[in-house]
This record gives structure tokens, sequence and C-alpha cells, in this order.
């Protein structure tokens, strides 16, 4: 199917398909996010989302830099949002996040080997709190749809298919 590009710039294009529906093709579309679990609970981040207007409660993550390697992405921006540290990890598995509206993907890390503990490294745009929840208050938000941000429930999901975690 034939699109026209709206916009471009050197990260992305938006295009427009016959229809008048808009999708996003990103140059480099990959991103990571780490599910850490420190004892008994995770740590996720909550920041607002301006194109949902409110706060989401997520997972750490974020862009691939050129050339990195997905697990050190992965470490790095656990670092950054959270502070901590962490030492081995596993590969939960990749993520289409909106194949419909765009073709970024999200590969899905998994530790609970949480060794060292900083400041919070953030960017000047973000704005992050850190969240330690119980894996059970965080399974009864997801199943009450409190929390709905994909890679979060993906990443759950996946952590209790492969052991990882155990629902009580």
């Amino acid at each position: 199917m034939e699109s026209r590009m709206i916009y471009a710039s050197e990260k992305e294009m938006v295009l427009e398909d016959a229809f008048g529906r808009i999708s996003l093709k990103m140059k480099n579309p990959e991103s990571v996010v780490m599910l850490a679990r420190k004892e008994d609970s995770l740590i996720l981040i909550s920041q607002y989302r301006q194109p949902v207007d409110s706060k989401v409660i997520q997972l750490p993550g974020g862009r691939v830099n050129e050339g990195e390697q997905l697990d050190h992405a992965a470490r790095r921006e656990l670092r950054e949002e959270t502070g901590y540290e962490c030492g081995r990890i596993h590969y939960l598995g990749k993520l289409i996040l909106a194949s419909w509206k765009t073709n970024e993907e999200a590969h899905v890390f998994y530790t609970e080997e949480l060794i060292d503990h900083h400041q919070q490294s953030l960017e000047t745009h973000e704005k992050i709190t850190i969240l330690e929840m119980s894996l059970e208050v965080c399974l009864r938000q997801i199943e009450e749809n409190t929390i709905n941000d994909t890679e979060l429930c993906y990443a759950v999901l996946q952590a209790i298919l492969k052991g990882f975690i155990r629902p009580e």
C-alpha cells in the first residue's frame, strides 16, 4: 500500500496512507525495558505521558543508542531511571508495540539481582517517580485495568510463563 510522507527528520518519518491513516516509521525502532524484582517487590516507575495526558505506571526503559547492545541499553536505562545497578539479566522477548501505528519494538529484560543503588541520572525532559510495588498489588492492578501499560503487562506475563516470578 502506498503512503505519502508528511514529515521527516533524522530519526523518524510520519506517513499517511491512501485512507488518511497516519503512521510513524522510526529509523531506529528499538527500545528496551527492564522488569526488576527486589525481594517481593517490583521496581516500577511513574511518569507523565503527553499522548495519554496522564501519569503512567511502567517499566524503566528507553531508546537503544546506535551501535549499543540491547542488554547494555537495558542496564543503562535501569541505572539512569531508578539508580539501580544489576547483575545477571534475562531476555524475556520482543514486543511490537502498535504495529498498525509504528514500527517501534521493545526488547524486554528481567533481573532479580539488584546489586547497588545510586541517585537517578535523568535526562532533562524526564520527571520520574520510582515505585516499589508487590507482585500481588501489581497483578491486581493489571486485572483491574489500573495498570495498563503494554510493556509492563507483557513483561509480567513473560516472567510468570518463564518461571521467574510466581503469583501467590
